[in-house]
């Protein structure tokens, strides 16, 4: 093995790593988003009377289920990778529920009776927007911080 090989093969061995660092990233990320939306659609109607005042409680578990995800894969991960894939695959996984199918929108219908229904519009908002706002956070705040020099 010649010298120059000898200096490549570190670094070869560490974009392999970092490859499969990537891909386990990204597996990690998927398997939550296809839990986060059938999590999300399912109980995003389930509302709870509490002294009278009617609670959003699907809503209100989704987006604290979505903070949860985002929070584990920051963690597990230490990278803003996995937030990204986890908000723009929630949208083409949720996709197939928003439309109109034979029947009607079923699980996310956009208006019933002529009254809109905003919950389906705010649990797509809740999938999309807090993965995206918490790798902005994380961005922000590692601008933010004093470099050690």
């Amino acid at each position: 093995m010649t010298t120059q090989q000898r200096a490549k093969a570190p670094a070869r061995e560490a974009d392999a790593a970092s490859l499969s660092a990537r891909l386990a990233q990204a597996a990690m990320a998927v398997v939550l988003t296809v839990i986060s939306v059938l999590l999300l659609v399912t109980t995003h109607r389930l509302e709870i009377t509490l002294l009278g005042v009617e609670l959003p409680a699907g809503l209100l578990f989704g987006a604290l289920f979505q903070v949860t995800t985002c929070v584990f894969l920051w963690a597990a991960t230490g990278s803003r990778f996995p937030l990204l894939v986890l908000g723009c695959l929630w949208g083409v996984l949720a996709m197939p529920f928003l439309g109109e199918s034979a029947g009607g929108g079923v699980l996310m219908p956009a208006v019933l009776g002529d009254v809109p229904q905003y919950s389906g519009w705010i649990v797509q908002g809740i999938g999309l927007v807090i993965p995206f706002l918490f790798a902005g956070m994380l961005t922000v705040a590692r601008r933010r911080r004093p470099r050690a020099r």
